[in-house]
């Protein structure tokens, strides 16, 4: 998935200093250096500042730290694997998206060499696992929650509090909008359709529970179910109070319209975190889980494994990359890169004085799998590629939500099979 776009304040000039596939400026480093690919462009000084930090304590080994932007890293990487090259460590996308990388021998398995990874919780941990063996091919970093991001001050505006019912949110709607202030924004026109299939993940728990997920993965549900479908139709009901030319406007526009203040909610991930104090500094902000029809003390949202890194089979340098990768896996690491980068780490243990980031670690702890992205994208056609093909003219009334629902079900018909089938 597509959704990393944090933005870490102090950057500066080291942006300056990537290209495509090109490494931060470093020292000339000794045989013990491992190279390290990633597509965090925009995290790249806060990466560089966490591994000065292992640097520091394991002087025997050095990080080489290579940035390709997100959009040309899988071809990079890709290329570079089959041509029996590539770096000692990479960042794996995940569920899916790992597997033809497991597919072709060019990951080591982690079982016994990081054994960290199997303590982590299955939110993070299954997204590096390969389904052809049972066995863990790289160290998670984050478990992103999705949820409704809010500006506090145009909440204050209008007197409106945080909604612990759907009817409060759609009240919260009614005034915001008519003080003038845009009550959502969101965007999937030119290529980001994931922002609109995430807006039904940030929604769809509070529809269809937080069972719905077991029972599609063992077949007991489809896509066409009811509650599924009702979660879609939710999406599409609220499109009174997203934002003027809905269908022409994209996820960066949307972004922006929340950034500068001018929409009072945001439906995203915890990646916007970091982003969002970057771009404005200034702007107050907090967030809370989709609210369902009756108010609940534990609302359920949608949690995801973002990634993870791997030790790629023809490293030259494995005693010294897996130095590397356990030190990713431990408990020092998922705090600094969840005090340093803003979003809650693998492990839930972590603690933090961002109040916006404290919640979102709260709401990891009554979670469910972002059901298209977990369990849908390990083959084509996606439940995703469908969606964010299709999801516009649904919003828009040119097509139902239950014809999206059966057009997604025919298509994961192709190739999904039910677990134990």
């Amino acid at each position: 998935m597509t959704t990393r776009r944090t933005f870490i304040q102090g950057a500066g000039a080291s942006a300056l200093a990537i290209a495509a596939g090109t490494a931060l400026t470093r020292p000339a480093y000794a045989a013990d250096t491992v190279t390290l690919w990633s597509w965090r462009t925009d995290d790249q000084a806060a990466m560089r500042k966490m591994f000065d930090v292992f640097e520091a304590k394991t002087p025997d080994v050095k990080v080489d730290l290579q940035f390709t932007a997100d959009a040309d890293y899988q071809n990079r990487l890709s290329t570079a694997l089959r041509g029996g090259k590539g770096p000692d460590i990479a960042q794996l996308k995940a569920y899916g998206e790992l597997q033809p990388l497991v597919e072709a021998g060019y990951l080591d398995p982690l079982n016994d060499t990081v054994k960290e990874i199997a303590t982590m919780p299955q939110a993070a941990s299954g997204g590096a696992l390969a389904k052809s063996d049972g066995k863990f091919y790289g160290v998670p970093y984050s478990i992103p929650i999705l949820c409704v991001f809010y500006n506090t001050e145009l909440f204050d505006k209008v007197g409106a509090k945080v909604p612990t019912t759907y009817a409060e949110l759609i009240d919260t709607c009614k005034k915001l909008k008519g003080a003038g202030i845009i009550p959502i924004a969101t965007g999937g026109a030119n290529g980001s359709g994931w922002e609109l299939e995430l807006g039904v993940g940030v929604l769809g728990p509070s529809v269809y529970g937080a069972g719905f997920y077991d029972e599609m993965m063992s077949g007991k549900a489809k896509f066409t179910d009811p509650r599924f479908v009702a979660a879609l139709q939710r999406f599409q009901d609220m499109l009174p109070y997203y934002e003027d030319g809905f269908a022409g406007v994209d996820y960066t526009a949307a972004t922006q319209l929340f950034v500068n203040g001018k929409a009072a909610m945001f439906l995203g991930g915890s990646f916007e975190n970091g982003s969002f104090r970057a771009q404005n500094a200034d702007l107050k902000f907090s967030v809370f889980p989709f609210p369902g029809d009756t108010a609940t003390d534990k609302p359920v949202v949608s949690a995801f494994c973002d990634g993870s890194y791997g030790l790629v089979q023809t490293s030259q340098k494995k005693d010294a990359a897996l130095k590397v990768l356990n030190w990713m896996a431990s408990l020092e690491f998922a705090q600094l890169f969840a005090d340093s980068v803003g979003w809650p780490a693998a492990r839930p243990e972590i603690k933090s004085t961002d109040p916006v980031l404290s919640a979102m670690i709260a709401m990891q702890q009554n979670s469910t799998p972002y059901l298209t992205l977990v369990g849908y994208r390990w083959q084509q056609p996606t439940a995703s590629s469908i969606i964010q093909s299709e999801i516009i003219d649904m919003v828009t009334g040119k097509m139902t939500a239950q014809k999206l629902a059966e057009d997604i079900d025919a298509g994961v018909s192709t190739w999904f099979k039910p677990e134990g089938a």
